[in-house]
């Protein structure tokens, strides 16, 4: 198996060579739009070339949107659309005035008038500002480095969940645990070391074994965009050592609107979705439900998932998952300078299967509400306010009913846990012309309890009701040195108090392990980055960036305890903040409508935190186990790179790839046990290859996604080696006019393969290496009224 992938990642090797062979025959420029074109054609005089980009108002590449050319005198169009990396190409073109169009879901449609000259090519970067918003530069991430995942791209995917979408995204992986409810690893950093907001709202999973992570809180069918940051550049959100990620919700367009939407595929797979709204010039509201189930997945080899751990025979097929969402927002324009919105949204899911797990979800449900005040120019001086008021709740309910230890109790489960975690936030911005200052507050409450027939069910409070308050100022300054430079720099300082509840908190494990009874932390974190982007001609761009950032140790992390029969399960309030110091690179050549972009990046983490093994250190009544799984620090690095390609083979027809490699060490702290030098939970190489056919209202595509083995594993967390793999999928679709249908089969050859993340960050996890879904089928029908 070693071989595969190796073979798989040939042709992007290979394709990236020909991209670069190519773009060096002439030089190209990058044109100001309303500039006439500079470049010679040399093969057909006669004729124009238009290549170019579409990108957001905060840089990320924007792949899928419609661009459309109109010849002024004779009407003729030509309409591509722009592919992976919002790259587009149009040839063939007479000379003559020209109006160009750029239209995507989510953004304002951008239109610029074009002079084409006979023989000359021009080369066209167009952006396309975010719909909705009155002030469009004051964003939730700010100016770290950011891509995104649009609609368009969502609605197009195999995905069940957004941690499974975000997958398409080079450096980004998910961790599987099963159906649903993928968590989020970014460059190799997991979901406790991320920022994941819904509309710049902090929400944190309740489950402290990580069931449901922060994202699965957001359904597809209310989400226009995904932005992902990436690195320790965010200095608009505290925390976040490894990136933000920031879910955009839909906001209502202007007029009357309304959606229906049905997704289905195998293994039961069922989503119908429908949205409403209206948008006026004073008043717009929106609102929308979704409804989502599906039965076990199998794997390549024809095995449920829930063959591969103990379910009992009568939950084989049980339901995987079984999920309601409804939302809405009401917003109101009082004047041209101001807009406020309401929003709510409401979440329920029910015997959500975890076979990664000891335990599944009975129930799972989640509240949003959230306020938003945006001004525009409020006075001379002031360009941009914000303020921002959220209230945020998971409330969670998970047992072993399903399993063959839950045989013979008497309350049908041998160990469940109620978990319950409220965020309450707000934040505040003001822009001024090259400044950015802003607030931030927040309290996040975390407790729950746990029941388990070994301990004659007798509640114990795993994690004891623990409040972290946090309160933090920032300030961002973005300035041009020259046409070609600039820079953005910023700096942050928090304050971070975490105290448990001193009643329900299991003081003797705290003695027993870590020889502390301490209850709570205060930790003041300051924090900050600066970068420079230079464009040292047009089609070559180069960043340059270092930042560090800190983040508190999760409750789970300080102040989890939990005695079991096998071993204890302990937090450490010993545990100090992580923080991260980056630095990250990227060099982007565009030549003749191809695009290569490399990144490096590399993080120096201090106080990293890991899992390991402690002996008792006390004998302390009760406390009958000789160790505990527990946590402490030691000092890790990360780095790596990622590369993404597009090469256009013809207007309507595009190569593209990507390639992710994250290596991650830890400094080996003898005395406690651990002896390995790799960090755990580090996925290997991958990359993916994509052709994609669009061409008017018909698109088909075909991605080779593979994964190199990984063998340099964690022996002390037990992990093991995992083998190479490669997959296929293929996709086709129809866009016409109000309707769309996009229909797709996943993992065409139907291998047997896992993911590489052994996923052990929690004391209920059920030891199997949960195996990817097989050949699957999806079908996705919209009809926008």
């Amino acid at each position: 198996m070693r071989w595969i992938a190796p073979v798989c990642l040939t042709p992007l090797i290979l394709a990236a060579t020909v991209a670069l062979g190519n773009g060096a025959e002439g030089a190209v420029t990058g044109y100001d739009n309303s500039e006439p074109p500079l470049e010679q054609a040399v093969e057909h005089p006669a004729e124009v070339t238009i290549h170019g980009s579409v990108t957001s108002s905060s840089g990320a590449r924007l792949e899928g949107a419609a661009v459309s050319l109109a010849e002024n005198t004779t009407g003729a169009t030509n309409r591509v659309f722009s592919g992976a990396m919002g790259m587009f190409r149009v040839t063939g073109l007479e000379a003559g005035i020209y109006q160009i169009h750029a239209e995507l879901t989510g953004f304002e449609t951008a239109s610029i008038p074009l002079v084409l000259e006979p023989g000359r090519s021009q080369q066209v970067h167009i952006t396309l500002q975010q719909a909705f918003t009155i002030e469009n530069q004051i964003t939730v991430i700010g100016s770290a480095p950011a891509s995104s995942l649009e609609f368009a791209e969502i609605r197009e995917s195999l995905a069940r969940d957004l941690g499974e979408a975000l997958t398409k995204k080079a450096g980004v992986w998910q961790v599987r645990k099963g159906g649903i409810a993928n968590d989020v690893v970014l460059r190799g950093f997991q979901g406790r070391d991320l920022n994941i907001l819904i509309d710049g709202q902090r929400i944190y999973g309740a489950c402290p074994n990580n069931m449901d992570p922060a994202a699965f809180h957001a359904d597809f069918a209310e989400v226009d965009r995904v932005d992902i940051a990436k690195g320790p550049f965010d200095i608009k959100n505290e925390g976040g050592i490894g990136g933000t990620i920031n879910v955009v919700t839909q906001r209502p367009p202007r007029n009357w609107h309304a959606r229906g939407n049905l997704a289905a595929g195998s293994f039961g797979f069922f989503n119908p979705s429908a949205t409403m709204s209206y948008g006026g010039d004073r008043v717009a509201a929106l609102g929308g439900f979704s409804y989502r189930i599906s039965d076990p997945y199998n794997d390549g080899s024809g095995k449920r998932f829930t063959e591969l751990t103990n379910y009992k025979n009568d939950a084989l097929n049980q339901r995987a998952f079984d999920i309601g969402t409804f939302w809405g927002k009401v917003g109101l324009t009082p004047s041209s300078k101001h807009r406020f919105q309401l929003s709510y949204a409401r979440q329920e899911a029910e015997n959500v299967l975890y076979p990664y797990l000891k335990m599944d979800a009975d129930f799972d449900d989640t509240d949003r509400f959230g306020f938003r005040w945006e001004a525009q120019n409020p006075t001379d001086s002031i360009m941009g306010f914000m303020v921002q008021a959220y209230y945020t709740q998971v409330s969670h309910w998970m047992t072993d009913k399903f399993r063959t230890s839950s045989a013979d109790t008497i309350r049908g489960y041998s160990m469940g846990t109620m978990a319950d975690t409220r965020t309450l936030g707000s934040k505040a911005e003001l822009q001024f012309r090259d400044w950015t200052f802003g607030f931030e507050a927040y309290q996040r409450f975390w407790g729950a309890f746990t029941e388990m027939v070994k301990m004659n069910y007798r509640p114990q409070f795993s994690l004891p009701d623990v409040n972290m308050t946090g309160l933090g100022f920032y300030g961002e300054y973005l300035k041009p040195l020259s046409e070609r430079l600039t820079l953005t720099t910023g700096a942050r300082l928090d304050q971070i108090r975490s105290e448990a509840d001193e009643s329900k908190a299991n003081i003797g494990l705290y003695w027993a392990y870590h020889n502390t009874q301490l209850t709570s932390a205060s930790d003041i974190s300051p924090s900050g980055h600066a970068r420079l982007d230079y464009t040292a001609r047009p089609g070559i761009h180069l960043a340059l960036g270092i930042g560090t950032s800190v983040q508190v140790p999760e409750p789970s992390e300080r102040f989890f305890a939990l005695k079991r029969k096998e071993s204890d399960w302990v937090g450490n309030p010993l545990l100090r903040p992580s923080r991260n110091t980056g630095i990250d690179g990227t060099l982007s050549l565009e030549q003749q409508g191809s695009l290569i972009e490399t990144t490096f990046f590399i993080n120096w983490v201090d106080n990293f935190v890991t899992l390991y093994d402690q002996a008792r250190l006390h004998d302390v009544p009760g406390v009958n186990n000789s160790q505990a799984r527990t946590y402490t620090n030691t000092d890790a690095r990360l780095w790596g790179t990622e590369l993404n390609l597009v090469f256009p083979l013809q207007d309507h027809l595009f190569f593209s790839g990507d390639l992710s490699y994250i290596r991650g060490t830890k400094d080996p702290i003898a005395e406690l046990g651990i002896l390995s030098p790799n960090l755990a939970e580090i996925p290997p190489l991958r990359g993916r290859i994509n052709l994609r056919f669009d061409y008017d209202y018909f698109f088909a595509a075909m991605e080779a996604v593979c994964s190199a083995t990984q063998n340099r594993i964690d022996s002390d967390l037990s992990e093991e080696t995992t083998s190479s793999y490669a997959i296929l999928n293929v996709s086709i679709g129809v866009r016409r006019g109000r309707f769309g249908i996009t229909a797709g089969i996943g993992n065409l050859l139907n291998r047997t393969f896992s993911e590489h993340l052994s996923y052990q960050r929690d004391p209920f996890r059920s030891g199997i290496r949960l195996t990817e879904p097989g050949r699957n089928v999806f079908v996705n029908v919209g009809l926008d009224f």
